[in-house]
């Protein structure tokens, strides 16, 4: 009976529970019941309490229905009248195409021989403003598009004024062309915008008179390079800045009006060229540097000692300051001895100064036949990365495979440079150090005979 009560019980409760989650609201309870009669009770109270709340809801929608179809009723009357007034509108809309058709027509036939002036007049001022938009002359004299402009797109015939500017724009603009001045004229991202002095070779070039830094032009208005060319350039726009009036000079002129400047801006300089190497450009350069380092000494050393070799050759007695006076000095502690003695003493002489006069020869020659060699290095890994980028990529675009093909250049141009003074420089060491070592030969074998004739007499 206990266990029934219990069941009874739980049932009651999530029967309470369920209605009063339908109903919408959470009523509180103030304590848990203690008997069933009052457990009963309360449920009893909260499903009446719960279909109070229902029925109320329900009023509710069947109000808000009711206001919710009047407001579509009233949509529907504003659409039907915005459709009528859409019809209205379109009806005054054709009507006031055919209007302006008839109006066109009219025109057209008032205008007459007019018509197809204000169409040349117009092109011409449409041709001439492009022309004005690249032209230097325009930084000297700014402005000058502004009237073209309105008259290239205007719908109405042209005043005679408009006409007269046309072609005095462009007697102002021939003119020009063949004008070298100089003028103070404001670049807007230079100097702040302050007035500066600029030099204008016609229509074709332009550069900042006191730094020699060309310009550019854009919509009619001037601008700084942001590369600017090289030297021998600059140098040209000085002798024409510098010149005085009524002179002939060389002077840099670009007949296409920016686009060779720009193909000259764009290539690169030497040290540009020399950085495409990468690091085995300057692993080259390195060796290149140290072998010419090794060769320059070498090549002074072994001039200073041919220089004391032959000072030793004017004097009998022998020194220790170069390799001849070694040589005879040996001969001296030897001389009392039998010939082949002699010999063995002065050849053993002889082939501890050819140690010393060839002493990093070898060095130069490893280098000069090294350095070739990592060029072409440098050749086959810049042709794997353009078979790489072809791979990639496809042959379509030339400049995927430049890369590549700039390192295998530009590394096998720096193996050569490096060999070929190289082995200029270890020719020359070479040559050096046998004329030294011949003479020590050639004094050698007097030695040995002028001792051999004293003992025969």
């Amino acid at each position: 009976m206990t266990y029934n009560v219990k069941t009874l019980l739980g049932a009651a409760a999530v029967a309470a529970t369920v209605l009063t989650m339908n109903a919408g609201a959470a009523f509180a309870q103030t304590a848990p019941a203690k008997t069933i009669d009052e457990l009963i009770a309360r449920v009893g109270r909260d499903s009446r309490e719960a279909n109070a709340e229902a029925k109320r809801r329900v009023q509710e929608f069947i109000q808000k229905k009711a206001q919710q179809q009047k407001l579509l009723n009233q949509a529907k009357a504003r659409l039907r009248a915005l459709r009528a007034a859409e019809s209205a509108n379109n009806a005054k809309l054709d009507a006031n195409k055919e209007l302006i058709l008839q109006l066109d027509a009219d025109l057209r036939k008032a205008q007459g021989s007019f018509g197809e002036l204000f169409g040349a007049a117009r092109q011409a001022a449409g041709e001439l403003k492009s022309v004005l938009d690249s032209s230097f002359i325009s930084g000297q004299f700014p402005g000058r598009s502004e009237g073209l402009d309105a008259v290239a797109n205007s719908s109405k015939l042209p005043e005679v004024s408009e006409l007269e500017n046309i072609y005095q724009t462009i007697l102002q603009e021939a003119k020009a062309q063949g004008d070298v001045v100089t003028y103070t004229g404001s670049i807007a991202e230079h100097n702040d915008g302050k007035p500066v002095k600029i030099t204008r070779v016609g229509s074709f070039t332009s550069w900042l008179t006191k730094s020699s830094s060309f310009l550019k032009v854009e919509d009619g208005e001037l601008g700084v390079l942001g590369r600017q060319p090289g030297g021998s350039l600059r140098k040209l726009a000085k002798n024409v800045t510098s010149a005085k009036p009524g002179t002939i000079v060389k002077g840099p002129v670009d007949p296409t009006r920016g686009s060779l400047l720009s193909l000259v801006v764009r290539t690169p300089t030497l040290m540009e060229r020399y950085k495409a190497g990468g690091n085995i450009g300057y692993a080259v350069t390195v060796m290149a540097a140290i072998g010419a380092f090794i060769g320059v000494w070498r090549l002074f050393a072994l001039y200073m000692t041919s220089m004391a070799v032959r000072a030793q050759m004017r004097r009998k007695k022998p020194g220790k300051g170069n390799p001849l006076g070694r040589v005879m000095a040996a001969y001296e502690s030897a001389k009392d001895k039998d010939i082949e003695t002699i010999e063995l003493k002065l050849d053993d002489a002889i082939l501890k100064e050819s140690g010393k006069l060839d002493f990093g020869l070898s060095l130069i020659k490893v280098l000069a036949a090294v350095s070739p060699l990592m060029g072409l290095l440098g050749t086959v890994i810049g042709m794997i990365k353009t078979f790489q980028a072809i791979t990639l990529f496809g042959a379509g675009d030339p400049q995927l495979m430049a890369d590549g093909i700039s390192f295998a250049l530009v590394t096998t141009v720096l193996g050569l440079l490096s060999a070929i003074p190289l082995l200029l420089l270890h020719s020359f060491t070479t040559s050096a150090s046998r004329s030294i070592q011949q003479v020590l030969e050639e004094q050698a074998a007097g030695l040995v005979a002028a001792n051999a004739e004293a003992r025969s007499k």
